[in-house]
Formats: C-alpha cells, sequence, structure tokens
C-alpha cells in the first residue's frame, strides 16, 4: 500500500533516496545505482516536477525496474532528496534494517515517476479491472493478500486511463463484503477525492454527489442481490460520471 509520496523539483537529473545523511556515492549513466546507504535514480531534472512514492507490502509494476537489491534502512526513516539537499523529504514508516527494495520508473534515465517498494516479494497479482481494460500487475508481499480498501486505493492510484481506473473501482466496489455493508462511506471518500484530480474545475461538492450517486447505483436491488456488477454496466456508469463531469 501506498505510504508517502512527494513531488520534487531538482536542479539536476537525480534524486537520491535513503539515509538521511549527505550521499557519498559516484554514479554512472544507469538508470539507478546504489552503494547501499542510498539508491540515486535518474530522472527529468528541471523539466518539470518528479513524483516519488514510497510503497510498503503492494506495489504497481510501472514502466521498469530499474533497482531491485538491498538498501540500509537507518532509524526507520528514508530520506528523498535532489543533489544538492536543497529539497529534501523523510517518510517513517518502514523498519529498519538491510531490506531489499524494489525501485521501479515510468521511463529509465527520463523518469517523471518514480514508486520505491519495502516488503515486496517476487509474486504478482491482477487488480480488479473490466474486460479489455487491465490495469498495472501489483507486486506483493510474499504471503500479502489485497485487503478491499488497500486494492480500492491501488486502482485509484493514479489518472491514467481514467474510464478504465473508475469501472475497476465501481466492480470492486460492487463486490460482497462479509465484513461490512459495501460500498462504504470511506471508499466512495477515496472514490470522491479520486473524482476531484481529474479536473481541477470540480469542486468537493460536485464530486460529492457524483460519488454518491456511484453509491446509489450499487445499493439498487439488481446489484446488491448478486455478485457484484456487470463489466459492461460499470464501464457504462463510469462513462456517464466522467461525461457529467464534462471530460468528453
Amino acid at each position: 500500500m501506498l505510504v508517502g509520496a512527494v513531488d520534487i523539483y531538482a536542479n539536476h537529473p537525480v534524486v537520491f533516496i535513503g539515509s538521511t545523511d549527505p550521499p557519498e556515492l559516484d554514479w554512472d549513466d544507469a538508470p539507478a545505482c546504489s552503494n547501499g546507504k542510498h539508491i540515486v535514480v535518474r530522472t527529468r531534472g528541471q523539466s518539470a516536477l518528479t513524483r516519488v512514492s514510497i510503497w510498503h507490502g503492494a506495489m504497481p509494476v510501472i514502466g521498469d525496474v530499474v533497482f531491485d537489491g538491498v538498501l540500509n534502512v537507518e532509524g526507520s526513516r528514508v530520506c528523498v532528496a535532489d543533489l544538492e539537499n536543497l529539497t529534501r523529504w523523510v517518510n517513517r514508516t518502514v523498519v529498519s534494517g538491510s531490506q531489499r527494495v524494489v525501485v521501479c520508473v515510468d521511463d529509465p534515465d527520463h523518469a517523471s515517476r518514480v514508486h520505491v517498494g519495502f516488503g515486496l516479494g517476487d509474486r504478482s497479482l491482477a487488480l480488479t479491472a473490466v474486460a479489455r481494460h487491465p490495469l498495472p500487475a501489483v507486486r506483493v508481499a510474499p504471503d500479502g493478500q489485497l485487503l478491499r480498501p488497500n486494492e480500492l486505493g491501488l486502482i485509484l492510484d493514479g489518472h491514467d486511463s481514467p474510464l478504465a481506473r473508475l469501472a475497476a473501482a465501481i466492480k470492486l466496489l460492487a463486490l460482497p463484503a462479509d465484513d461490512k455493508p459495501w460500498p462504504n462511506r470511506y471508499c466512495i471518500g477515496l472514490v470522491t477525492e479520486w473524482l476531484r484530480g481529474l479536473a481541477s474545475r470540480i469542486s468537493f461538492a460536485e464530486a460529492e454527489t457524483l460519488g454518491q450517486e456511484i453509491a446509489d447505483r450499487l445499493r439498487a436491488d439488481d446489484v446488491s442481490a448478486t455478485d457484484g456488477i456487470e463489466d459492461e454496466a460499470a464501464w457504462t456508469l463510469a462513462t456517464h460520471v466522467v461525461d457529467r463531469m464534462g471530460l468528453r
């Protein structure tokens, strides 16, 4: 699951991930390299912000894996910084000690998105999706399972392929749940906030109305009395919501 993220602007086309100490390593033209204390990843530099996301136990596999090795985490802190240490961000949600870290990027040498995964194994799972519109696979922990709220968060991690992501979220929310009524306020809230990210002109109230419309549709008798919603119906509902936002 996502445990932290930061958009970083750097004067040089690299970011450093690891210890809060100043980096002491040489690097070549490889997309990523490490000395065990820091990982340096080549990015797009001054062109635009680079988003670095920290994951634990589950991480979407975007683009290419550029590093799969060991990093020594000190004091449970992982620092993301630029070369000159003018911008730095520290996350304290991982355990201390030497551990496996997997880094994948959307474009080696010119990364705009960097995913850093802790506590991962070699097993990948497919996210819930509608037919003909698959979502990125997810690398999980060796014995990991995706709980429904975590899977929903992974489905809504990004605004590329918005119809595919929204339809997948609707399909997941429509599945029966054993532990609590579904969909619930929390998960619809995740969808609401994701809708706000699709267009800056959409207010919270407008997005909340659309989220409630999805919830009302999923509580309808023809959905709640079955094993979920058909892919075509999920796609149609997602299309309706996006059209209501004036995005098509």
